[in-house]
């Protein structure tokens, strides 16, 4: 062989776990169980891009996630190695992060940065420990980790130094042995492993598992399980099926796509578990702790049952159904998430079968498919008078109405104007993005025909005249919808792919269409709109952030145009956000600014946008993906929610929506310490009410006016220096000064 090596960068990142981000909740799912370990009394499962444990005994369930700290990418495989005291995860692309007992974690990126090898050939499929190392089985050879140093060492090639995938290595009578794409190879362990000519090619083939049983080596081809040995093979079973995984302890467990099978010493079948009525899983792994048999189903989590029947019970922390969430609706302390999708072209195919998770009272309730019967639900939005009402829109089905988590009503071409075409069945009813006005009539964008519909308070529907705009001639995705929304006068605003920003005027039917300024886009795509406290308009394309302020004088003036906000950076003159592929626009109590994108995470930024308060993105913060498919804010509590390509997660917030009176005005976080909190945040706050701060000497160091029900003090004297430790005051009126309350700050340096 020509032997090939390359080196491993030595680079260790260390995180603390026990200083974690407590502003940011963990809301990823963890129903699709891939692999399964145990040790001890803990059972430990691997979800998408989280890992659970489960204590046998007590039951109690621990998560981690990117919350304590993980990378947030999808995971491949983990071990936890009894040695070291150490959980090794291994991610997509490379990446390598350990944790240790004092939950610090180690992110050794040595594979990830690695060029010699391609990116998609970073993949370990299992991990085998022997003498104090762990061997990785990958797409392109054998690594060996030391996981107690954190370092990599050697790395063996098959096959003349090609990449060739190893699905399983193990140990057996003084020799290594690997299950590749290509065969069974083995060699004395301690042979110069780097030399080809020492491994042997056994048998060739695809071989998938090698496990230890009965004092054996076996190994899985397809439909065979063989006793492996360096001078012959030897069958024992063979099934009908392919077999997907292997596990022993004591008993062989023999897992398929859809079953489990359990095997004692002498080969002969002490049990199989099958799906019932309940549980119709899929089997991704399973395992046997010598009194249960454990499941890492995909649609259950982990699925527990004596080893002698099928009464299963499932085991996973409380979480939604998936880990792609497309939008989501938040306020009065509920959550809604729906899961299906479209493209930048507002394609939803292929059409998704997904239920729709809730969030209440701190608990999940998964609302599976078959309870719906609707296709590609892609947008959501709660009542604003009554959040047990909700509206689900889906990109095939039409238009479904749940009260208190029960379908009421589906609309559809039976019983509104959401007509499907006659003439394509495979289009649907393309019912877009939906939004409730002021007098809390629903309005419905859809991008077949007729493009804006009004569901009012008394159940009729209404079809907004906007054939001024869109043509009957132009092809039909020239007209498609990306975003609707109402501005303070119940205006309606539209985003389009190819037509830009479109008003319409409910009161008299006037339509207008704003092209101007939206370039240097490369066509009209407005996918992200927004209205704030302050009546201006707010839309985001995959290039730009524009605004308009006081969008009803559009209307009659065809010139108008949109701006972009400019900041000065260094000296030089710029304009916010140019570049980004803008998502998501909202906007908090504050009247900041929450901004989703695509590629570069969330951006946080005060009322005019002129500062950036936080950006957060996978390297800085818990998210999951740089990728925001969706924001919402619960006004009530100031939690933000981000839906990520990679699962949600919720992060605390400081603003809320105003209220009807002062009488519960608080400071938080109280004592503030300066060391560790940016902003005092005061809350409790009705709209427009004017803050003063003062010291206790009266001296005035900050004041500001509410635009909602909460205002930020960032601990400075009017943004010039911080402010000295001790007790501040702050002074609450409105503008008659027949509202007024006060509460008192302790800062802290």
């Amino acid at each position: 062989m020509k032997n090939i090596a390359f080196i491993f960068f030595f680079f260790v990142v260390i995180i603390n776990v026990n200083a974690q981000n407590t502003r940011w909740i963990d809301m990823f799912s963890y129903l699709n169980i891939k692999h399964v370990q145990q040790v001890d009394n803990y059972i430990y499962a691997q979800a998408d891009n989280a890992i659970f444990t489960y204590h046998t005994q007590t039951g109690e369930i621990e998560k981690i996630s990117s919350i304590n700290g993980l990378s947030g990418d999808p995971i491949q495989s983990f071990y936890y190695d009894e040695n070291a005291k150490k959980l090794v995860v291994f991610h997509q692309g490379g990446l390598i992060e350990t944790i240790d007992q004092q939950k610090n974690v180690f992110k050794i990126p040595d594979l990830a940065l690695n060029t010699y090898i391609p990116p998609e050939k970073k993949v370990v499929n299992q991990t085998t420990a022997h003498n104090n190392l762990l061997y990785l089985s990958t797409d392109y050879g054998i690594s060996v980790f030391d996981v107690t140093n954190n370092e990599f060492g050697d790395t063996y090639y098959f096959d003349n130094g090609s990449f060739v995938r190893v699905n399983s290595v193990a140990f057996d009578q003084n020799k290594i042995f690997a299950a590749t794409d290509i065969g069974i190879k083995y060699a004395d362990e301690n042979a110069n492993l780097l030399n080809n000519q020492n491994w042997t090619h056994l048998d060739g083939g695809q071989w998938h598992h090698l496990v230890h049983f009965n004092q054996k080596l076996l190994g899985v081809k397809y439909y065979d399980i063989f006793e492996i040995n360096p001078t012959n093979l030897h069958q024992i079973l063979h099934f009908n099926d392919i077999i997907h995984g292997l596990n022993t302890n004591n008993e062989l467990i023999v897992n398929f796509s859809n079953k489990a099978i359990r095997f004692n010493n002498s080969y002969i079948q002490e049990a199989q578990y099958t799906p019932t009525a309940t549980y119709d899983y899929f089997v991704n792994t399973a395992i046997s702790d010598g009194q249960n048999l454990y499941i890492g189903s995909q649609k259950y989590g982990l699925l527990q049952t004596p080893l002698n029947n099928n009464q299963y019970q499932e085991i996973h922390p409380n979480c939604p159904l998936y880990n792609i969430p497309f939008s989501v609706d938040a306020q009065a302390q509920k959550l809604w998430v729906v899961y299906g999708d479209h493209d930048d072209a507002i394609n939803p195919y292929p059409i998704r079968q997904r239920g729709v998770s809730t969030y209440q009272d701190n608990q999940w309730t998964n609302i599976k498919y078959d309870q719906l019967n609707i296709r590609d639900i892609c947008y959501v939005k709660m009542n604003p008078s009554q959040p047990d009402e909700v509206y689900l829109s889906s990109m095939f089905d039409g238009l479904l109405k749940i009260k208190n988590n029960s379908v009421e009503t589906l609309y559809n071409q039976n019983n509104s104007p959401l007509t499907d075409n006659p003439q394509d069945p495979l289009v649907g009813i393309r019912t877009g993005d939906i939004t409730f006005d002021s007098n809390l009539n629903l309005w419905v964008s859809k991008n077949n025909d007729n493009h804006l519909l009004e569901l009012q308070t008394n159940q009729t529907w209404q079809i907004a005249n906007l054939n001024g705009i869109f043509q009957t001639s132009e092809t039909e995705y020239k007209k498609n919808i990306a975003k609707i929304v109402t501005d303070q006068n119940n205006n309606i605003w539209i985003g389009t792919l190819y037509k830009g920003i479109i008003g319409y005027n409910p009161s008299n039917g006037n339509t207008v269409k704003i092209t101007n300024g939206i370039e240097p886009a490369t066509y009209t795509n407005v996918k992200a709109l927004a209205i704030d406290k302050n009546n201006t308009l707010w839309m985001g394309n995959h290039e730009s952030l524009r605004i308009l302020n006081n969008p009803e004088n559009a209307f009659g003036n065809s010139n108008i145009e949109v701006k972009p906000i400019k900041i000065v950076v260094d000296g030089t003159v710029q304009l916010l956000m140019e570049g980004q592929n803008i998502s998501s626009i909202q906007v908090d109590g504050s009247n900041n600014k929450w901004l989703g994108t695509i590629g570069s995470g969330v951006y946080y930024l005060s009322e005019d946008g002129t500062k950036t308060i936080y950006h957060y993105d996978k390297e800085n913060s818990p998210l999951p993906s740089n990728d925001i498919n969706d924001i919402s804010i619960d006004g009530t509590t100031g939690i933000v929610y981000f839906a990520t390509n990679s699962g949600l997660v919720a992060f605390k917030g400081n603003a809320t929506e105003a209220g009807d009176n002062m009488d519960n005005v608080y400071a938080f976080p109280n004592p503030v310490n300066q060391q560790k909190h940016d902003f005092v945040s005061i809350r409790g706050l009705i709209k427009d009410v004017h803050v003063k701060i003062v010291d206790v000497e009266g001296n005035l160091v900050y004041e500001t006016t509410s635009k909602g029900g909460s205002i930020d003090w960032n601990l400075t004297a009017f943004n010039k220096y911080k402010v000295a430790s001790g007790v501040y005051i702050a002074l609450i009126t409105n503008d008659d000064g027949s509202k007024t309350q006060t509460t008192k700050i302790l800062v802290i340096k």
